[in-house]
């Protein structure tokens, strides 16, 4: 009887914790694991250059040159890459003391989300051609280098991951399916690419030249 009633303290609380507002965090949401070159971040309208152990705080804007990387650990314990020539803008991370959820910015360039986390994590990511959803603990997106002109995501786990812009809407449901986006166009439909095609592309990104 004692254990029945242990049981369903139990699993109220845990329905109880699910509940729970999220919050934004007042701390650092993530750490700096690696840096090569100069990456930096703008905060406060204050210019910093970013090093192994930075932390990054919501409303940080993460800058690389066309010579510097970072990799970061966020809070949730997942990993993001972060390619040359990218601005990332943190806009918020909340959490309800179980799991996460982050809203940031791709403003130009590329970013590789790496996990598992330690907890979930819900990832809005806003582009100037299409805003991306999902709880995939690997995937990647990025501009097409050079001019911006495009877009592509590409799932990397078979969580769905969500693309959408305000002409329609593509769901990645695969490990290697991506999709294309080009300014006032509806996201393509889905294609697949092999791990060596998406392993050339993380490279082409990645090439400090």
């Amino acid at each position: 009887m004692m254990f029945k009633a242990a049981s369903l303290i139990a699993l109220i609380w845990v329905a109880g914790c699910s509940s729970l507002p999220y919050q934004s965090l007042s701390g650092p949401i993530a750490t700096v694991k690696s840096a090569a070159g100069l990456p930096g971040v703008t905060r406060n309208n204050q210019p910093y250059i970013l090093a192994e152990q930075s932390k990054i705080y919501i409303g940080d804007i993460i800058s690389t040159d066309e010579r510097s990387t970072a990799r970061l650990a966020l809070v949730s314990g997942h990993t993001i890459n972060i390619a040359p020539q990218t601005q990332w803008l943190v806009i918020d991370v909340t959490s309800n003391g179980i799991d996460y959820k982050s809203n940031s910015s791709l403003s130009r360039g590329a970013l590789q989300v790496k996990g598992p986390g330690d907890r979930p994590h819900e990832f809005n990511i806003r582009t100037a051609i299409a805003e991306l959803q999902t709880l995939a603990a690997h995937f990647w997106l990025g501009y097409h280098k050079g001019d911006n002109a495009g877009l592509t995501v590409a799932a990397m786990d078979g969580v769905p991951v969500t693309v959408r812009n305000r002409n329609g809407e593509t769901i990645l449901t695969a490990p290697l399916q991506t999709t294309t986006i080009a300014p006032g166009v509806a996201p393509q439909i889905t294609v697949d690419w092999s791990e060596q095609k998406m392993q050339n592309t993380i490279d082409y990104y990645n090439d400090q030249r």
